[in-house]
């Protein structure tokens, strides 16, 4: 009995899905890529070693649900927001604001009082949430 090998046929790949996906690929990094070019800063470290702590300092701007403010405790209107928070940030530049609106108040007047302070202090400004009322 002879039993006759059948010729095995060998499957090749086709590579033209692979070059399908690299230039996807490479497509998808070119866009994603950031060409801004990298620029060595140079730092200044203080010689000296007496190191002088600036006390950390905070304002509550609270909104009321009609648009009135209140400027740690103090009722103002919007146009005198603006000298106040340059007063306390000139006496300190660390200087926080917190701002409180009521829960109903309208999001134009916490977009007004954003307005006025983040030019002055953007990195200085968080908002406060009024706990007391809120169901548990």
């Amino acid at each position: 009995m002879q039993i006759a090998e059948g010729s095995k046929k060998r499957n090749l790949i086709s590579l033209t899905p692979l070059i399908d996906v690299v230039f996807i690929l490479l497509i998808f990094f070119m866009l994603v890529t950031d060409f801004a070019k990298f620029s060595i800063v140079t730092l200044s470290v203080a010689q000296s070693e007496t190191v002088t702590a600036v006390p950390q300092t905070s304002s509550v701007v609270r909104i009321s649900v009609n648009g009135e403010l209140r400027f740690d405790d103090q009722a103002i209107n919007f146009s005198e927001l603006v000298e106040l928070a340059s007063r306390k940030l000139a006496a300190n530049h660390q200087h926080v604001f917190f701002i409180q609106p009521e829960d109903d108040t309208p999001l134009r007047d916490t977009v007004f009082v954003l307005d006025e302070l983040v030019p002055l202090a953007p990195d200085n400004i968080s908002f406060l949430h009024n706990l007391e009322k809120r169901p548990r």
